[in-house]
């Protein structure tokens, strides 16, 4: 083996050469593949909503219809910032009258996470909340 072989490096292809795979894109993607099996197996209820706050992707109004939401029965709250998400998506899970609440925010810490955490446990809805930062790719 000549020393050139030895001193080029070359990159992985397997799970070594996947750095950039960070645990919240990771973990975005199992809310995403969680939201559609719970889309597919939950009961749709005439009498709630499903609610979609923030700056979601564009085909995700589409992607609901297709999963049998009908479309009188989405309820889409765009904010101007994230005080104004934060709040929405505490009152969507307040309020009771959602099946399912879907809110694209940005990384929230401390009593923000815990208040929201709080609204999740007293709410009888379904929650799903992205981290709106992050690339936002295409829902299947």
């Amino acid at each position: 083996m000549n020393y050139s072989t030895l001193t080029r490096r070359f990159s992985h292809p397997g799970i070594w050469g996947n750095e950039k795979a960070t645990q919240s894109t990771v973990h975005s993607a199992n809310l995403h593949q969680q939201l559609w099996v719970t889309l597919s197996t939950m009961r749709k209820r005439d009498d709630q909503w499903v609610t979609v706050i923030g700056k979601a992707p564009k085909t995700l109004i589409a992607q609901l219809i297709a999963a049998g939401i009908r479309p009188d029965q989405i309820r889409r709250v765009n904010t101007s910032d994230q005080t104004t998400a934060l709040w929405a998506t505490e009152q969507a899970l307040l309020i009771n009258n959602s099946q399912l609440v879907i809110a694209w925010l940005k990384p929230c810490e401390g009593r923000e996470r815990q208040r929201l955490q709080l609204a999740a446990k007293a709410s009888q809805a379904l929650s799903f909340i992205f981290d709106s930062s992050e690339k936002q790719n295409a829902v299947h």
